[in-house]
């Protein structure tokens, strides 16, 4: 990751969340700022990617290729290109690269 933000936990928050405002997962959260559990308390500061490159998201219920492209202003033949996808199928959970 070349380009990183810092994000100032605020009430409210939650690891899941505040990773999935910067289309990373949560776990991935969670190495970037070597925790070693879950819990945000209000004022940590958190490294975040700036203008990451490539995103990975995880599929969650409902998705389709078509949805999800909507979400990130991209086409379905770029994300299957992309991640090497023969047809439209998913599955929830799966990562994708966008």
């Amino acid at each position: 990751m070349k380009n990183i933000d810092l994000y100032i936990v605020k009430a409210g928050d939650t690891l899941y969340n505040i990773a999935k405002k910067y289309q990373i997962l949560w776990q991935d959260l969670m190495k970037l700022n070597q925790m070693s559990d879950t819990t945000v308390s209000i004022g940590k500061q958190l490294i975040v990617p700036g203008n990451a490159k490539e995103i990975q998201y995880s599929v969650e219920k409902g998705d389709t290729l078509n949805s999800i492209a909507s979400k990130f202003r991209v086409t379905v033949d770029e994300i299957k290109q992309k991640n090497t996808l023969i047809n439209d199928e998913i599955i929830v959970g799966q990562i994708i690269k966008i």
